[in-house]
């Protein structure tokens, strides 16, 4: 085995086009979303670089409660911490009433903005906000990212994974939500090429015992 590569499809939006052009690929409909959001709404966007670890450790302890009603893994907190004291890390949030609506993490450098984890607080804040305004803002969060990154001079935002499959309709439902802001949809790797013939060499003698056992 010369390298562990994993393919993979994500969506992408080039923040080198002029804002209009960016707007005009996100569906009519989102569009109209965003702008009722945006233009009828007084809420406190942020997004916030180099979190303090208090911060940080609030927002991951809603995504964590976030993740455990829909069942799906919580944070990895290692690395988000990691990207922190990297300086590679960003949160941005919504906030409306004094409660936090949705949240977004991202690894950042001058290349790109991925998105990390992007989730909402509706399941929670069902006796504030009904299930349209929580969509409303989830998307707006979105955009007004966009526009921010695209001000830090940032190349390309990244919405991190797109589901290749037909079976799992919650991945197709996340995959929908994507769409709404870009179409383009690249093949990607992850993994790690070795270069040393000696890792080559343990990797090969590692997948050969995994045969055997």
């Amino acid at each position: 085995m010369n390298n562990a590569l994993q393919e993979f499809y994500t969506l992408l939006a080039d923040l080198s086009q002029p804002e209009e052009a960016l707007w005009e690929n996100i569906y009519h409909r989102t569009r109209a979303e965003i702008r009722s959001f945006t233009t009828n709404q007084a809420y406190d966007y942020q997004l916030k670089l180099h979190l303090t670890e208090p911060e940080l450790t609030q927002f991951i302890t809603l995504f964590n409660r976030f993740s455990k009603h829909k069942g799906i893994r919580a944070a990895e907190v290692f690395r988000l911490k990691a990207y922190n004291r990297a300086r590679l890390l960003a949160v941005s949030f919504i906030r409306q009433s004094n409660e936090y609506i949705c949240i977004n993490f991202y690894r950042v450098n001058q290349k790109r903005a991925s998105n990390i984890y992007s989730f909402h607080r509706g399941h929670e804040l069902s006796g504030l906000f009904n299930s349209t305004h929580v969509g409303r803002a989830h998307r707006a969060l979105h955009w007004l990212d966009m526009l921010e990154f695209k001000k830090m001079k940032i190349g390309v935002y990244d919405l991190c994974g797109w589901y290749a499959g037909n079976s799992d309709q919650a991945l197709l439902n996340i995959n929908a939500f994507k769409e709404q802001f870009t179409k383009y949809k690249v093949k990607e790797y992850s993994g790690v090429i070795y270069r040393n013939p000696l890792l080559r060499g343990l990797m090969r003698l590692r997948a050969r015992l995994r045969k055997a056992s």
